[in-house]
């Protein structure tokens, strides 16, 4: 199963840089007509949206599961490197939940490494919508069921 929201994150971040391409225009245009106080405020706003990109920051989250390991690849727009963020064999999972805060979302995964000691990953999944949520979540929640049948057998 595959699971992404690439689509959507490079459609809000190029309708981002259109309003900020606007409003510096704007800026430049009431800068050159001498409206210097109406061009302190739209410098404000657009310092303001820049801030809230900031805040938001933009990645673009990539799950496969393909039998025996998951695969998260979670990256920033425009950047280069997609290399796995992580990548673990289903039976090293221990439990997963969702962390949800202000302006962002967590994938919370608590597994083992090879010398037993529990790890936390919080992988950013902000700009995943709910269903990719939920499909992510049953899809882990389903694999570490199954591990733990085979172990009951």
């Amino acid at each position: 199963m595959k699971i992404s929201n690439k689509k959507k994150v490079i459609n809000h971040m190029i309708f981002q840089l259109v309003v900020i391409v606007l409003l510096l225009g704007t800026i430049i245009t009431l800068r050159f007509f001498d409206y210097h106080l109406l061009s302190m405020l739209f410098i404000f706003i657009t310092l303001l949206i820049l801030l809230y990109g900031k805040l938001k920051n933009r990645f673009i989250f990539e799950y496969e599961n393909s039998g025996e390991i998951l695969s998260i690849k979670s990256y920033q727009w425009l950047s280069a490197g997609k290399k796995p963020r992580f990548e673990m064999p289903h039976s090293k999972i221990l439990n997963i939940k969702i962390k949800e805060g202000i302006l962002k979302k967590y994938l919370v995964i608590l597994f083992s490494n090879s010398s037993g000691k529990v790890l936390r990953m919080d992988i950013d999944i902000t700009f995943c919508n709910e269903n990719q949520v939920n499909l992510l979540f049953i899809d882990i929640k389903k694999n570490m069921t199954m591990k733990d049948q085979e172990v009951i057998s």
